[in-house]
C-alpha cells in the first residue's frame, strides 16, 4: 500500500514484539530509547498487530513523555472493548470475528467431510474505526497551515 502511494518503508521503523502486553512494553521501550539515544527520527505512526500491543505501546510512549497523537499516532487491530476506555481512545481496525469464526468452522467441517481437497484463501472485510489516538503527522498539519 505504501509503495502504491510512492512512499518507502524505513526498515529501522519496522520491528517485531511478542504478542503479550509485558514483552511488547519492554520491546517498545528499548526501540524508543534507541531512537532517542541515536537522535533518530521517530516514526509518525505505529500500526500494531493487535489492540493489546497498541495499548501497551501507548503506555510506554506516555511514560517516555510522548504525546499521542500529537507526537505519534497509534493504530491497533481487533477493536477490543478496552480500546474505548484508554486515553486517548484507540484508533483500530475492526474485523467481524463472528463471521471469521463461522468461515473457519465451515472450512473445518468441509475438510473433515472431504469436500475440500485444496487449500483456499478467504478474506474478511475490515472497517477502520477512527478514534483519538490518530491524527495527521505534525509536518503535514504544519504544511497545510
Amino acid at each position: 500500500s505504501l509503495a502504491e502511494r510512492g512512499l518507502s518503508v524505513a526498515e529501522d521503523h519496522t520491528f517485531y514484539v511478542a504478542p503479550t502486553i509485558l514483552s511488547s512494553q519492554e520491546a517498545m521501550r528499548k526501540q524508543l530509547e534507541g531512537y532517542i539515544q541515536e537522535g533518530g527520527k521517530l516514526p509518525t505512526a505505529l500500526f500494531c498487530e493487535c489492540d493489546y500491543i497498541a495499548i501497551s505501546a501507548m503506555k510506554t510512549l506516555t511514560e517516555l513523555g510522548f504525546r499521542i497523537p500529537e507526537d505519534i499516532s497509534v493504530i491497533g487491530f481487533d477493536n477490543i472493548s478496552e480500546s474505548v476506555i484508554v486515553t486517548p481512545e484507540l484508533t483500530t481496525i475492526h474485523v467481524d470475528k463472528e463471521q471469521l469464526a463461522r468461515m473457519a468452522v465451515d472450512l473445518l467441517i468441509d475438510s473433515i467431510d472431504g469436500i475440500r481437497g485444496v487449500k483456499i484463501k478467504t478474506a474478511v472485510d475490515t472497517k477502520f474505526i477512527e478514534r483519538l489516538s490518530c491524527s495527521a503527522p505534525a509536518v503535514l498539519s504544519e504544511a497545510k497551515a
